[in-house]
């Protein structure tokens, strides 16, 4: 049993926490100024239930009717065995990247690669889907300026860029920034889901109804599709670990803000469509409203409080923007930390002044800028955000998977499944292939064409083919052999 040594940058848990890093093979760089509550606020930013309800709500009430909300809890049971997977590796492996990290660790550098690439991919289509929904807001807050293909580019960059320059000053005043933005937007939609019960204008029994999506068939179709839809709300809360280096305690309140991460995302989402559903005078034409939740939140609490709504989500929209962007150069960060991008030296660099690595936030301004030039749709960002990501997703189940049938770990953590952890995993992934198989499903709806292709199949492909080229062009010679992955380190703080 090895104990902590006193480590004269910081506190004793600090101590731990670097002692921890270096038997993992990482030089401590980073500030540690996070905490649960700013972890978990990060996750609920990245997910962004203001974001993903302007974006997404009209179009799963018009898709599947009222009954569309059951959908949030269901998506929930399912992915908090994800989340507790997650939990787990974080625990065992508090490194910069995150999910990456957590796929190379099992994996292999291969695995590791290829999970970082999906993932970067990824969460680089979030931003311009950002943009989109600030554009959005804007408008209606400001009703002149007209929602074009021009004004969302011009607004998506500028959002960008704006995110970046916040991203610069230091952890601590990104953290402070990201949790005033989530609480605001937290206080905004239970404020008004509360002033929506209060017009209450449907039943409970509203919840069971359809709308006659389904047709002469059966229900199970049009719902699918809302899962498609709804799932993008809730992925993303394994961002918590992306920052494990930079958390106090970083193998134990990641793991937390993960957990917590999804679980608050998914209720306020639920209390809000809960509250916006019964609030509506007539469903049948609620359904055929592509502005639904200013139109509702205008009829039944006024022009001045709709407008304090797209307050506040303005705020919680850049929120949004700040932790994506965020997340996006910690990966960055973690892959090039390993050799495995071009100019890993420059990436890696972190500034004196605010242990910010500038080359990395240049080069994710860079990359969230470039899918601004080809894709125009929101619907195919959309469906491309899920199926990017869920891809990692399955390759570090996969990976962890094959590695419990070899006897990982053989350390226990500060989080641990211990004997749940093979068939929380085997749950984890049979789930995580079903969403991919649900987002793919060639449908207009979730997956729409993209040149000849599903969008989906289309980048996916793309990603694939250059990763490997990539992969067996610049680094297989410089990839480690096959390794047993490290487990958790036995460290005990004092």
């Amino acid at each position: 049993m090895t104990t902590t040594r006193p480590d004269p940058g910081g506190t004793e848990a600090n101590a731990s926490d670097s002692e921890y890093l270096r038997a993992l093979g990482v030089e401590p760089k980073f500030k540690r100024a996070l905490g649960f509550i700013t972890g978990s606020l990060f996750a609920v930013a990245f997910q962004g239930p203001t974001t993903g309800a302007l974006l997404l709500t009209g179009a799963t009430l018009a898709l599947g009717g009222p009954a569309f909300i059951w959908a949030i809890p269901i998506i929930l049971i399912f992915q908090l065995f994800v989340a507790f997977v997650w939990a787990e590796l974080s625990s065992h492996y508090p490194l910069t990247g995150g999910i990456y990290q957590w796929a190379r660790q099992l994996g292999g550098e291969f695995v590791g690669w290829m999970t970082g690439l999906f993932y970067v991919v990824g969460i680089v289509l979030v931003m311009p889907a950002v943009g989109t929904v600030m554009n959005v807001v804007l408008a209606g807050l400001f009703t002149k300026l007209p929602i074009t293909l021009t004004s969302e580019v011009i607004i998506s960059a500028i959002t960008t860029v704006v995110a970046a320059l916040v991203i610069v000053t230091s952890v601590r005043v990104v953290a402070l920034l990201n949790s005033i933005g989530v609480v605001l937007e937290i206080v905004v939609l239970l404020g008004a889901a509360i002033g929506l019960l209060f017009h209450n204008h449907q039943s409970l029994s509203v919840l069971t109804t359809t709308g006659g999506v389904q047709g002469k068939g059966s229900y199970i179709v049009p719902f699918l599709v809302v899962v498609a839809l709804v799932v993008t709300q809730l992925v993303g809360f394994e961002t918590a670990g992306a920052f494990a280096e930079e958390t106090r305690q970083s193998r134990i309140k990641p793991s937390q803000a993960i957990i917590a991460g999804l679980g608050g995302t998914a209720l306020v989402l639920f209390i809000f469509d809960l509250a916006l559903i019964l609030s509506l005078p007539n469903v049948s034409q609620a359904m055929t409203n592509p502005d639904l939740i200013p139109s509702v939140l205008t009829a039944d609490l006024g022009s001045g409080f709709a407008k304090l709504f797209l307050v506040g989500a303005l705020v919680s929209v850049f929120s949004t923007a700040i932790a994506t962007l965020a997340t996006i150069v910690r990966t960055i960060y973690g892959m090039a930390r390993n050799g495995q991008l071009p100019g890993s030296k420059a990436l890696t660099k972190l500034s004196p002044r605010t242990d910010e690595p500038i080359g990395a936030i240049v080069l994710a301004v860079v990359l969230s800028l470039i899918p601004l030039i080809f894709i125009k749709r929101v619907d195919v960002l959309v469906a491309a955000i899920t199926g990017m990501i869920i891809v990692p997703y399955i390759l570090v189940l996969g990976s962890l998977l094959l590695r419990r049938f070899q006897g990982w770990p053989k350390a226990e953590s500060k989080f641990n499944l211990r004997r749940w952890g093979l068939p929380v995993t085997v749950v984890a992934l049979v789930w995580t292939v079903f969403v991919l198989i649900d987002a793919a499903w060639p449908r207009a709806a979730t997956n729409p064409n993209l040149g000849s292709l599903p969008v989906i199949e289309y980048l996916g492909l793309g990603v694939i083919v250059v990763g490997t080229i990539w992969w067996f062009v610049s680094l297989r010679a410089k990839s480690r052999p096959d390794r047993e992955p490290a487990d958790a380190v036995p460290i005990e703080s004092k």
